[in-house]
C-alpha cells in the first residue's frame, strides 16, 4: 500500500505542467549526486531495459472521434525503445493529409503529425523489464514490421471496443491494441484482459507503467537532456541561459532605442513635411494674388481706357450740338434776330 501511494503521488507531481519522476522529484529535494548518476544510467544496467509507451493527444479529427467516443485525455499510444523516443511505432495514418490511410508506421516526434502538430500534449510512461523480455518485444515489432504492408488500421475495433466488444483480426490494429498484443506476444501481459479492449486510459492508470512526462510533445527531448546533463555541462547551460537572458535584454533595450530614434526620426519628416506643405501653400497663395492683382491692374486699365473713349465720344457729341446750335442761328431769318434784340432791350 505505502508503494501504491508514493507512485501515485508521485504520478500527480507536476512542476511547470510536466510531470516529472519519483527519482528526478527526489534530486530536486535532496540534490544529491549519486540519485542522478543513478537515474542517468538506470540504462546501462546488466539486468534491466525499459520500453516505453508514449500516450498522445493531437487535436486531429480522428483523435477528437476517438476521444468522443470515450472521454480520456489522451487518443493515441505508441511503443518506443529508448527514452529518447527516436525507435518509435504504432498503428496510425501513413501519410499527414490522409487521415484514414492508416498502417503500421516508423513515428518521430519532429516529422508527421506530431511534426506539423506543435500542441500535442503527451504523457511518456516507462516499463522496466529484463534484458530477454526487451529483445523478445523487439523481435516482435521486427515481425511485424517484416509484413507491414499486409496491416490495416482496425476501424471497427475502435467503434467496438466503446462497447465493451473485442474485435481482432489477425492483420488490421489501432494503435492501443497493438502496444497491448505486441507485449502479450512477448509475454508481458499487463491488464489481464483482450488487446481489443485496451484503451490510453488503461495504460495511464496502470501500476506497472512509471509515469516519465506529461506535458507537450515538442518540450520532451529538452527536458529530458536537461535532467541527463552532467553538473559542470548544467552550470555552463546556466551560465549560457543566463548570457543569452542578459543578451536578449540588451538587444530590446537597443530596439527599444532604436523604434524610440524612429519614431523622432518620423517626427521630423513630418514636421518637414508639415513645413514644405505650408510654404508651397503660401507660395501658391503669393501666385494666386500676383495674378489677382495682374487682373485687376488689367481691368482698372481697361476701364481708364473706356471712360478716356466715353470722355472722346462725350466732347465729340457736344461739339456737334454746338456746330448744330450755330448753324440755326446762322440760318435764321432777320425778324427774328430783330424780335430778339428787342426782347432783349
Amino acid at each position: 500500500m505505502k508503494g501504491k501511494k508514493e507512485r501515485k503521488n508521485a504520478s500527480q507531481a507536476v512542476v511547470i505542467s510536466e510531470r516529472v519522476p519519483k527519482e528526478i522529484t527526489d534530486i530536486l529535494k535532496n540534490d544529491h549526486a549519486e540519485h542522478v548518476k543513478e537515474y542517468t544510467e538506470q540504462e546501462d544496467h546488466p539486468g534491466r531495459k525499459n520500453i516505453y509507451i508514449l500516450l498522445s493527444r493531437t487535436g486531429t479529427v480522428p483523435s477528437k472521434v476517438i476521444r468522443f467516443l470515450k472521454p480520456m485525455p489522451y487518443a493515441h499510444a505508441s511503443i518506443a525503445f529508448d527514452e529518447n523516443l527516436s525507435e518509435m511505432y504504432s498503428f496510425a495514418r501513413k501519410r499527414v493529409h490522409y487521415p484514414f490511410y492508416c498502417g503500421l508506421i516508423d513515428e518521430d516526434i519532429d516529422k508527421g503529425v506530431f511534426g506539423r502538430k506543435k500542441t500535442t500534449k503527451c504523457l511518456v510512461l516507462r516499463l522496466p523489464v529484463t534484458a530477454e523480455e526487451y529483445s523478445r518485444v523487439h523481435d516482435t515489432v521486427e515481425s511485424f514490421k517484416a509484413d507491414r504492408r499486409k496491416y490495416g488500421y482496425n476501424y471497427l475495433g475502435v467503434f467496438a471496443a466503446r462497447v465493451h466488444i473485442s474485435i481482432e483480426r489477425k492483420y488490421n490494429y489501432f494503435c492501443t491494441q497493438f502496444v497491448d498484443k505486441v507485449l502479450q506476444m512477448s509475454g508481458i501481459n499487463l491488464f489481464g484482459k483482450k488487446s481489443g479492449l485496451v484503451t490510453p486510459e488503461d495504460y495511464r492508470k496502470s501500476d506497472k507503467l512509471e509515469h516519465i512526462y506529461e506535458g507537450l510533445l515538442v518540450n520532451y527531448r529538452n527536458w529530458l537532456s536537461a535532467f541527463s546533463l552532467p553538473a559542470e555541462e548544467k552550470t555552463l547551460r546556466k551560465s549560457e541561459k543566463k548570457e543569452m537572458r542578459a543578451q536578449r535584454r540588451l538587444l530590446r533595450i537597443r530596439q527599444k532605442e532604436q523604434q524610440k530614434h524612429h519614431k523622432e526620426q518620423q517626427r521630423e519628416l513630418r514636421d518637414q513635411q508639415r513645413s514644405i506643405r505650408t510654404e508651397l501653400r503660401d507660395q501658391q497663395l503669393d501666385q494666386q494674388m500676383e495674378l489677382i492683382e495682374q487682373q485687376r491692374a488689367e481691368q482698372h486699365s481697361l476701364i481708364r481706357e473706356q471712360v478716356r473713349e466715353l470722355r472722346e465720344k462725350q466732347k465729340e457729341i457736344d461739339r456737334k450740338q454746338l456746330e448744330r446750335q450755330q448753324e440755326r442761328e446762322y440760318l435764321a431769318p432777320p425778324s427774328e434776330k430783330k424780335d430778339d434784340s428787342a426782347t432783349a432791350l
